[in-house]
């Protein structure tokens, strides 16, 4: 049977997303450095973070929740560190600025670290870290939001499903974790939501708090490793929201009430060459990776893969073939186009 699937360059739907942004009162730059997150993801296979998010970013665009004009500002606290105060800009524009300052002062003092504060929706944070490393540079990332995620032992949202992503260089090209503190990631939710397939067990409650393994009854995601995740998800609240003095699920939990979409994020860059010479880094964590795939296998079909090979392996064959585009993604695509007024993508 003929595949249904069709492909689009990474190029193409960057330019239709940002004419969508554009159209709705963001500059060209701005609009750029948010397409640029979601078609970084889509590239490197994760969906959930690409294209399936273009929906709610207009919807935040629409609503007032993002400001299209909104400048993010650097508020220095001290040589290596500093705020960025978002203003519910795009969390990409205040992260690509975030990066930027971040680098400068790593270069200058060996280390910086930022806290991003009043951003709307981050996007995939590996972006960030991935793009640090490329620079020669150990980074780290924390990012926080609403709560989507029930706290070990309660039956409520009480966290956010806060992600942590590390970013190292090696001869190949960066190795990097990212991964979200709940046991599915909202975004795979959504996923299953939309194709109609079942949770496993264990990741998620309905609105009244019983287990379920429907996706489309899944209303509270919960932590990975039980305590482990929710201790994580709490901690990366406290070093970004409430360090900031920005908090956001201290006036939250307790009321019910809810706000507007809000992230906050942390930011921090060791300058690798000030430790020790890049390249030697570079070359003895490629032979670190080496070791560890040539262990022993469990399966001896199943190769051992480091942090972050599949979605590299992702990013060059879709940099090549293009990004797959299902009917009924394309028909979104579509759909949006139409709305907007604007061309639609053009495939390859």
């Amino acid at each position: 049977m003929k595949s249904e699937t069709k492909h689009i360059s990474a190029e193409r739907l960057a330019q239709f997303m940002c004419s969508l942004f554009m159209g709705r009162g963001m500059g060209q730059a701005q609009a750029q450095a948010l397409a640029d997150v979601l078609v970084w993801a889509d590239l490197r296979g994760v969906s959930s973070h690409g294209m399936a998010r273009l929906s709610m970013y207009l919807r935040f665009l629409d609503d007032g929740q993002m400001d299209p004009k909104a400048t993010p500002e650097i508020d220095s606290r001290a040589a290596a560190l500093f705020v960025v105060k978002g203003n519910r800009c795009a969390g990409p524009v205040a992260m690509q600025l975030a990066l930027e300052e971040a680098g400068e002062r790593a270069r200058a003092f060996g280390v910086a670290t930022a806290v991003i504060s009043g951003t709307t929706h981050t996007g995939a944070i590996g972006r960030y870290a991935h793009a640090a490393a490329e620079q020669g540079f150990a980074a780290i990332m924390l990012n926080s939001g609403p709560p989507n995620m029930a706290y070990h032992g309660a039956r409520v949202k009480s966290l956010a499903t806060s992600p942590i992503a590390i970013g190292l260089p090696t001869m190949e090209g960066p190795l990097l974790l990212d991964m979200a503190t709940a046991t599915i990631a909202n975004g795979r939710l959504q996923q299953a939501v939309r194709s109609g397939e079942p949770i496993p067990p264990g990741c998620a409650l309905t609105k009244d708090g019983t287990p379920t393994t429907n996706a489309a009854e899944a209303d509270i995601l919960l932590p990975l490793g039980g305590p482990k995740g929710s201790g994580l998800s709490f901690m990366f609240e406290c070093l970004t929201s409430v360090l900031a003095a920005n908090p956001i699920l201290l006036g939250i939990i307790g009321s019910g009430a809810k706000g507007p979409h809000v992230h906050n994020a942390m930011l921090i860059l060791i300058d690798i060459a000030a430790m020790r010479p890049l390249d030697e880094f570079k070359r003895e964590m490629s032979a670190f990776g080496a070791v560890v795939h040539d262990l022993p296998r469990l399966d001896p079909d199943a190769a051992i893969l480091l942090p972050g090979e599949r979605g590299a392996r992702n990013f060059e064959r879709r940099s090549r073939e293009g990004i797959p585009l299902t009917q009924k993604t394309l028909a979104g695509l579509l759909e949006l186009a139409e709305k907007a007024g604007v061309a639609p993508p053009q495939l390859i």
